[in-house]
């Protein structure tokens, strides 16, 4: 992991984050740059990781976008939620990368894969039965379209808004919404099909993660 800290959900956060923001956009104050850093860079290792890009791709992407922060401040007083402004420049600098690395392709930036790395009952049930668990929570959302997978993953593990994942998905919030209900839709589907024990981990993960 890029540091130490623990990784922290933005969504608990909202009113000391938009505070530390508005402290660094109109006084320059560093400490609550810092913040903001601690705050969001394990969230969005975790997401260009679960993008497919490798552990180098994601640190050099964070970097770049808080470089990019701390050098145009002044440019960014009408941004109004930094999660979802930092998640949306994330993510096209991971795609920029990733077109300066395969000049000579064709790169289509929906064609990517995104993988769901089942982390959040670590802590909460012995090892072998988390392995257990995690493969068959693994197995429901490997039924998903990366896309979909995606959404789950801003939506549930990151416990973001719809108007949020809507911006970083350069969608509207109406397609966010649809595209998580459906998302749904075929987890409960593929549930279903399923033995009981897969219905009841279904029902667990929405409710931990």
């Amino acid at each position: 992991m890029l540091n130490e800290a623990t990784t922290l959900n933005p969504c608990f956060l909202m009113g000391q984050q938009e505070f530390n923001w508005r402290e660094w956009i109109e006084k320059g104050d560093e400490l609550s740059f810092s913040i903001i850093y601690n705050t969001h860079v394990n969230n969005l290792f975790s997401y260009g990781r679960g993008m497919g890009f490798s552990e180098d791709n994601c640190k050099d992407a964070i970097q770049e976008t808080f470089i990019r922060l701390h050098l145009h401040r002044k440019r960014m007083k009408h941004v109004q939620n930094i999660t979802a402004y930092l998640f949306k420049m994330f993510k096209n600098n991971l795609l920029d990368q990733k077109e300066r690395s395969m000049k000579e392709e064709a790169i289509d930036p929906h064609s990517k894969t995104f993988s769901v790395n089942i982390t959040v009952l670590d802590n909460i049930i012995d090892m072998e039965t988390s392995r257990i668990i995690k493969e068959k929570v693994a197995a429901l959302l490997n039924h998903l379209t990366p896309s979909q997978r995606e959404v789950i993953y801003l939506k549930y593990m990151m416990g973001l808004k719809h108007k949020e994942i809507a911006e970083i998905l350069n969608i509207n919030e109406e397609s966010a919404r649809k595209l998580l209900y459906r998302a749904m839709e075929k987890l409960r589907t593929e549930a279903s099909c399923n033995h009981l024990l897969e219905k009841l981990l279904l029902v667990c993960l929405l409710h931990l993660i």
